[in-house]
């Protein structure tokens, strides 16, 4: 297996040292610049990735014409069969859902009860630590990698810097047609991806409190963690609609 920085040589990849980084989402980081914190995980997951014989860049462009087939729904729907099926003894079979209520119902039946799942709007004053040196320097395993993501199509990182698909993690498939969803809708780009961690930033946060709600109903779904600091949904959709910074990572 070639280093992940080979890998990554036709997106403009260069290793760093953190004199040389700039912060992401920072005056001196450039448009579409991607904050890579290799590790082993990573470059199993780009293993796995790859077609055999393929070259690297051929199999991205492969799953993008995948993910550009998907809809939003498409990707929630896998999620939750995922999720469900790991709950159970014997595979079920994949359901089809009409609408995003309903897939949401699917999954938050199993959570039935918990607090977390309130959607009364709760006042948070809490805000994601800076993604500062000191942050990064937590999670570098490897170095750093700086990379250019292609104009028009940042919302695919997921598929050039595969990570995912353990755990509840979903695979990085949907989790590129998710990142698309959010670009259009709020203008979400990818700043930091580690072994385990997505950071991202938006341009435009929700513009009702009913619309954060969703948009934090859509979170859940996609990563549970996203709550693990706030007592429930309806408090997470506060944060969505006073802050530009998402992180959602998995343990």
């Amino acid at each position: 297996m070639e280093p992940l920085d080979t890998l990554l040589s036709p997106y403009g990849c260069q290793r760093i040292t953190t004199e040389q980084l700039p912060l992401p989402g920072s005056e001196q980081a450039a448009d579409r610049q991607l904050l890579v914190l290799p590790s082993d995980n990573i470059l199993e997951m780009m293993d796995e990735a790859m077609e055999e014989g393929m070259p690297f860049v051929a199999c991205v462009a492969m799953k993008l014409e995948q993910a550009q087939q998907m809809t939003k729904l498409d990707a929630f729907s896998s999620i939750v069969h995922s999720f469900l099926n790991a709950l159970d003894e014997m595979p079920r079979e994949k359901e089809t859902y009409a609408t995003f209520e309903a897939v949401y119902a699917a999954y938050v039946s199993v959570w039935d009860g918990h607090e977390m799942l309130e959607e009364q709007w709760s006042e948070t004053s809490y805000t994601h630590p800076d993604i500062d040196l000191s942050w990064i320097a937590d999670r570098e395993e490897d170095g750093l990698l700086l990379l250019t993501l292609p104009a028009g199509e940042s919302q695919y990182a997921p598929l050039i810097v595969p990570m995912g698909g353990f755990n509840e993690c979903p695979q990085p498939l949907e989790q590129a047609v998710l990142f698309r969803h959010w670009q259009e809708e709020y203008g979400m780009v990818p700043l930091v991806v580690t072994q385990d961690t997505w950071v991202v930033r938006v341009s435009e946060r929700p513009a009702t409190d009913a619309a954060a709600l969703q948009l934090a109903k859509e979170h859940f779904l996609f990563c549970q963690y996203v709550l693990e600091t706030f007592d429930s949904i309806g408090q997470y959709a506060s944060y969505l609609r006073r802050h530009d910074i998402w992180m959602f990572w998995w343990d």
